[in-house]
């Protein structure tokens, strides 16, 4: 199948706490929509994460969820903020600061890249 034909969801938001909710829901919804399941809602935490650093940072946030093969799933949040993240030094202390370790840690892969508007962070996970 051409990657055109795969499922795929976009999504603009604002820059607002709200947004991460709806962010969170909206991948719940096409994923069941989809057929797909995130057993542990680790693509959901996933997400929540990812656009939370984008509204803390950026203007704008878009969300893009697809399904680039049958086990496959990928997030990606675009926004207007050139600078890639920064995975922070740990500290216990902090009463923040751990998204990105999460994301790692629940991701089989992530990172981001440049675009001309900002930058992308994605991630990837595998569906049952």
């Amino acid at each position: 199948m051409d990657h055109r034909q795969r499922p795929h969801f976009v999504l603009a938001l604002e820059p607002v706490e709200a947004a991460v909710r709806a962010a969170r829901d909206t991948v719940r919804a096409a994923l069941e929509g989809w057929d797909r399941q995130d057993v542990h809602g680790d693509l959901e935490l996933i997400t929540s994460e990812l656009v939370t650093n984008a509204i803390r940072h950026a203007n704008t946030v878009t969300l893009v969820l697809y399904l680039p093969d049958d086990k496959t799933a990928m997030v990606e949040v675009w926004d207007d903020n050139p600078h890639g993240p920064a995975v922070p030094a740990l500290d216990l202390q902090a009463e923040g600061g751990r998204g990105l370790m999460l994301v790692g840690a629940l991701a089989r892969a992530w990172g981001w890249r440049a675009t001309a508007e900002g930058k992308v962070t994605w991630a990837q996970t595998v569906t049952p």
